[in-house]
């Protein structure tokens, strides 16, 4: 690690950190303000299961659990996976996209130091990112009736255990940018995997010949829709952050047998990767 180029990183991300936070902050605070509003008007109504069962939750919407795991926890995570994903290809292929990339490298600075460098300060900004959305919780949630069931301790622990699903992506980011011949490129394919992942798990809770693929849908591990409800599975969150740690060793690999300025496909680059930490 250094720590001259993780601060510098995290300067250089830190609007992203600032508005995603402050937004997901804002959207939780507003979620707990409208509470007791929603509460009034769906007192009589009835929604299919289906359509709970595609956001997510099921039983009364009344009940401040599932309210804010429909309206909170089963989109916030998506948001949060895009963070991780945008920083993630931004990371390295954005500086050699800019052509930076050469001059850092030329350095006295390994490309091992400079990935877990940059990477420390990715995870930091995802740390901060969670502060931000429990101050929200702090601005709202004390001040609003939602019973004993739900929280702001609850909450809080609810918005850090996003963390997992966040890194996998981001691991799947930096992996994808380190072979694509492109920041851009890596950025909108890892986006279409965010969203197919979300879509995925979603119609496989209200599609019942379809259920089984929930299984292979990363978004289904996050535990977002049932974290306040049923609490996490943990084994779910050791699976996310195993897979970190595997594609992450894999994305290492890629960016240290990456030809810099290729601007092609290079899908031998973890071969090279390999070859050489062994040489």
């Amino acid at each position: 690690m250094n720590g001259a180029i993780t601060g510098r990183t995290l300067r250089d991300i830190r609007w992203h950190v600032v508005w995603y936070g402050l937004g997901l902050a804002l959207y939780a605070a507003l979620m707990v303000w409208l509470f007791p509003t929603f509460r009034e008007v769906v007192a009589d109504a009835e929604y299919p299961d289906e359509l709970l069962a595609f956001f997510g939750t099921e039983g009364d919407l009344t009940e401040p659990a599932n309210f804010l795991t429909t309206e909170f926890f089963s989109f916030a995570p998506v948001i949060f996976m895009i963070y991780g994903v945008v920083v993630g290809t931004g990371l390295l292929a954005g500086d050699e996209g800019r052509g930076r990339l050469e001059s850092l490298l030329a350095q006295p600075v390994t490309r091992t130091t400079l990935f877990v460098s940059r990477v420390l300060a990715l995870v930091g900004g995802s740390v901060a990112i969670c502060a931000l959305i429990v101050v929200g919780w702090l601005a709202s949630a004390p001040f609003v009736d939602l019973g004993p069931s739900v929280t702001t301790v609850e909450l809080a622990a609810a918005t850090f255990l996003l963390l997992p699903i966040v890194w996998c992506f981001a691991a799947l980011a930096l992996l994808l940018s380190a072979v694509a011949p492109s920041r851009g490129m890596a950025a909108g394919i890892m986006t279409g995997i965010a969203i197919a992942s979300y879509l995925l798990s979603s119609f496989a809770m209200t599609v019942e010949p379809i259920e089984w693929t929930r299984f292979l849908s990363p978004y289904y591990y996050s535990d977002g829709t049932r974290l306040l409800t049923e609490g996490a599975v943990w084994w779910h969150q050791a699976l996310l952050l195993a897979a970190t740690g595997l594609v992450g060793g894999l994305a290492v690999l890629a960016f240290n047998g990456r030809e810099i300025g290729g601007g092609t496909w290079q899908p031998r680059a973890i071969a090279r990767g390999w070859r050489s930490l062994r040489g």
